[in-house]
Formats: C-alpha cells, structure tokens, sequence
C-alpha cells in the first residue's frame, strides 16, 4: 500500500508540473500580447517588456476603436458568427435526425453520398464557380450558406441521436399522436444540449477565425470580417497606411492620444486581443456542457 501511495503522489506531482509547463506555454503568448497592447509603442519597440507593461497606456485601444473600418469589420464577424452558428446546427440536426431514423427511404444511399462527398471535394475552383452563378461573390450570405451544413458534425450528430435517445421515449411520443417535428424538438434537442454546445462552441469558432472567405470572395472592404482585415493588416498594408492622416489628426486635436507613443505593431496587438475575448468570454457559459458534449456517443454500455 506504501508502495502504491508513493507512486500515486509521484506521478500526481509530475503530472501536474508537466500540466503547469504545458498550461504556461498556452497561456504566455495571449498574456505577452495583452502586456504589449496596454504598453506605449514606442517604449514597447525598445524591447525588454516581457510580464509586466513598462509604461500603461489605452491609447492602442483608442486608435483601433477610432477606425470605423475595423469596428465594421467586427461587426459583420459577429453576426456571421452568430447567424452561421445557429443556422448550422439547425440545419445539420434536422438532416442528422432524419438519418438517424431506420425507416428513412434511401437511408443508406444518402450516406454514402455524404460520406463520399466529405472524402473527395471538386476543389477550390468548382466552388468559386459554384459562387459565382449563386450570386454570392462579394455578399454577406457567403459567410453563412456555405457553412449552413457541415457533413463531419452530420455524422456525429447522427450517432448521438442513435446512441443516447431512448427508443422508448420516440415510441411513446408516437403513441400520444406525436410527428417527427415534435420527437425533434421536444425529445432530441433537449436531450442534445450538451452535444450542441460542444459543436456549437467549434463551430462558431471556425466562424470568428475565418479569413479564407473574406480574402478570396470578398472584393468590398466594408464587407470584410475582422480576422480577414487583420491579416491584410500584418501582410498586406504598410506599416504607415494603419493609421490615416486624417484619423491622426482628428484624434491629436482631441487629444486622445499622444501620436509620438502610438507604432503600427502596438495597435495590431490591441486589434488581436479585441479579435480573440469574445470567444473567451463565451467559452466559460459552455464549458459544464463541452467535456460531456465531446464524449457523447463515444461510450456505449
């Protein structure tokens, strides 16, 4: 039992110093970050800032809350996001449990289709044809009717409602007179809410992320999402484009900011952090729901 307890507490503690390093290494790029957005630019391209900010400044914030670009941009990646994510899972579920019913017609033949469709794609220039006849090249739809089906959640949606739905329960719907619009929404979302909010939260991330749509099929800047601004930002525009004449101006004659203090990097960094906490701050109102959402059909007794 000595034994046994002792080597329960070693390997306890190196568990945990490996979890603390690996937790650090995750957690320290995003802090850095942070330091360097609420630190003056020019005192920041000094170097030496590396847990603390050296001289504490908003101004980073000022500036890019001050471009009507960028606070457009974040916009539409919000409501992409929203509207692609709840239209995505409404739409998967609905096709998810009509597969997962036996007595579905063609039952078999469909998921082969889907299965074949999610191994082999036409490539990228089919689609951007495919695009074009449907009018969505430089349209806001082309964030979410693309997005509104996605083949991998089908499938594991599909054995959810098979694995984890009593039969039972769809039977006795049935007998009281229930359809299969009432099995759906009365007995599957709710036993389904765990799963949701796991596919949701990495749906919605997929979402907020995204600049691939808005660099190639996007052609108006004030319909391009905030990562897509953001690496045209670092990639693209030179480093005294970020800031315009006229908004320096306007915000030296308010005095919001000292411009001498403020470099293009500081504000990129301040624009990442504004780009990254809405998705930390959602992620803590789905975590009960995500280890048990992520688990859902894995196990079967």
């Amino acid at each position: 039992m000595r034994r046994s307890t002792l080597g329960d507490r070693t390997f306890s503690i190196g568990n945990t110093l490996v979890l603390s390093v690996l937790a650090f290494f995750c957690i320290y790029p995003l802090w850095y970050i942070l330091v360097l957005s609420i630190n003056e630019g020019m005192d920041a391209s000094l170097g030496g800032i590396y847990w603390w900010p050296r001289v504490f400044t908003l101004d980073n914030y000022r500036v890019m809350l001050s471009d009507d670009t960028i606070i457009n941009a974040f916009w539409i990646t919000v409501e992409r996001t929203v509207i692609g994510t709840f239209g995505s899972l409404l739409i998967t579920s609905l096709v998810a449990y009509a597969l997962s019913r036996k007595e579905l017609p063609g039952r078999q033949a469909l998921l082969f289709i889907f299965l074949f469709v999610m191994l082999f794609s036409g490539g990228l220039i089919p689609y951007y044809i495919q695009l074009i006849h449907l009018g969505l090249i430089n349209n806001f739809w082309v964030y979410v009717i693309p997005s509104l089906f996605s083949i991998w959640n089908l499938f594991v949606m599909k054995t959810s409602f098979q694995s984890n739905i009593p039969e039972s329960v769809v039977e006795s719907v049935k007998l009281d007179g229930g359809g299969y619009t009432r099995i759906y929404f009365h007995i599957v979302l709710p036993f389904s809410m765990p799963l949701f909010a796991a596919l949701g939260l990495f749906t919605a991330v997929g979402h907020w992320n995204d600049w691939f749509t808005g660099a190639f099929f996007i052609n108006d800047i004030n319909l391009q999402p905030l990562p897509t601004y953001l690496q045209r930002m670092m990639s693209t525009i030179e480093a005294s484009q970020m800031i315009s004449a006229s908004q320096m101006t306007t915000l030296n004659q308010t005095r919001l900011y000292n411009p001498d203090a403020i470099t293009p990097k500081s504000v990129r960094m301040a624009t990442i952090m504004i780009t990254i906490l809405p998705i930390l701050f959602v992620y803590p109102f789905v975590q009960r729901y995500f280890v048990k959402g992520v688990l859902i059909g894995s196990v079967k007794e």
